[in-house]
């Protein structure tokens, strides 16, 4: 069985900034990324962000369901409803998000959620990273807003 998601811009831009975006090909066998979420990365710099995404193998996805994009956006950015359509269009079950009005909605059309944090949790268990904890703090570093009850649940994970 294989193991495809679509990954929305927070997570590449955090596993960017932190240089952990070589995890998504050792941890899944395709990765998806729509057009908007491409050009909202590109947007913040494109150059470098280019760079950093010819350094992993993905597959850029045109989402043509227009109707239900329109009909998903309000609360959530064009990226996080391309990436939910574009999983459904694609048959892909897992979907990588942060942000949790679109972890809900995404698990409201029954797709799996993970985030970036779920990434580094699945990484550290193939023991591809040796310390969740020292990625944790990379994260806060780049940006990454983590309660302190989710560090405490993995934790307890762990």
């Amino acid at each position: 069985m294989t193991l495809d998601i679509v990954i929305n811009a927070s997570p590449l831009i955090l596993l960017s900034k932190t240089d952990r975006l070589y995890l998504l090909n050792k941890l899944f066998d395709k990765v998806f990324i729509p057009s908007a979420v491409l050009q909202e990365i590109k947007a913040i710099d494109e150059a470098e962000m280019e760079v950093k995404l010819s350094e992993i193998s993905f597959e850029q996805i045109e989402v043509s369901n227009r109707i239900a994009i329109r009909g998903l956006l309000g609360r959530l950015h064009l990226g996080e409803v391309e990436v939910m359509v574009g999983a459904l269009e694609k048959g892909v079950s897992t979907v990588v998000l942060d942000e949790s009005s679109a972890r809900n909605k995404a698990k409201q059309l029954g797709l799996e959620v993970t985030g970036t944090l779920g990434i580094l949790l699945k990484a550290q268990k193939q023991g591809l990273i040796e310390d969740i904890f020292q990625e944790i703090t990379k994260l806060k570093q780049a940006g990454m807003y983590l309660s302190d009850g989710v560090i405490e649940r993995i934790r307890k994970l762990l």
